[in-house]
């Protein structure tokens, strides 16, 4: 068992790696990325009236199936960014495994088996992310928006608008279910702890009402909660993992908390 701990989590020889055979490897690394971005791109837009739809659906009641354009041109780049949007989400696992082997051997004790745990979690995380986004707030938020005041405003929402407002506010809740990945991380390089995220709990809950705030599209309170509840709950996956992935004892951290030293034994009785 030790033998084969040894075998995933041996670095390679870094010493024997000039600067060029770095630059030589990143460039290789960057152009796999590249490629595999390219291609999903290709797919991507053969594939692109029925992304629009999909992206188009949490807003079918008030939009009726149909965009507006205002430029001769707008159509055209707003498929363009669509399959360029659907490409970079496909790519963020390739782009996840190229950037960490590029680095790994730099804190090689971590392994292979630790790199393969970053990429399913990472990714698995950021998927989780744009479903609850796509799925719970947006056809919440953007139905809102789109349904206020009827009797006095008639929405005209272009294509290039729409999908920018929907790819932009996706992306964002990918990002946000990455916190647990990112501590993962931080507990494997020893930089963050349970106690610690602990005793900022607090904090994190009035950060993450503020970011629910601004990223919210519907900007009314029930949309909101529906943002800052997973948020929360991402801080508290967090906690967990880091208290299994770098366990410390909670007694300093809560002795720090009460702002008292501990008191020994007898002295009470002083």
């Amino acid at each position: 068992m030790a033998r084969l701990r040894a075998a995933l989590t041996r670095p390679r020889d870094e010493a024997r790696m000039t600067i060029i055979e770095h630059l030589d490897e990143l460039r290789s690394r960057i152009i796999k990325v590249g490629v595999v971005f390219v291609a999903a791109a290709v797919v991507a837009w053969f594939f692109r009236e029925d992304i629009f739809y999909f992206l188009l659906a949490p807003a079918e009641d008030s939009l009726h199936g149909r965009l507006n354009f205002t430029s001769v041109t707008e159509a055209v780049f707003a498929d363009i960014k669509l399959a360029l949007y659907t490409a970079f989400v496909f790519t963020i696992p390739v782009f996840l495994y190229q950037a960490w082997a590029f680095v790994a051997p730099a804190v090689g004790e971590m392994g292979r088996l630790f790199t393969y745990t970053l990429i399913a979690l990472a990714s698995s995380l950021f998927i989780a992310g744009v479903a609850f986004g796509y799925f719970v707030v947006l056809p919440i938020g953007v139905n809102f928006l789109l349904d206020w005041d009827p009797e006095r405003y008639n929405a005209l929402i272009t294509s290039d608008r729409y999908m920018a407002f929907v790819t932009r506010f996706l992306l964002a809740f990918g990002i946000v279910f990455e916190l647990p990945a990112a501590t993962y991380v931080g507990a494997k390089l020893e930089l963050v702890n349970a106690p610690l995220l602990r005793r900022y709990r607090r904090h994190a809950i009035v950060v993450n009402a503020l970011l629910a705030a601004g990223l919210t599209p519907g900007q009314d309170p029930f949309s909101m909660i529906l943002m800052a509840l997973p948020m929360i709950l991402m801080y508290e996956l967090s906690i967990i993992i880091a208290r299994y992935v770098n366990p410390v004892s909670d007694v300093p951290e809560r002795l720090e908390e009460d702002g008292r030293p501990p008191e020994r034994v007898g002295e009470r009785d002083l």
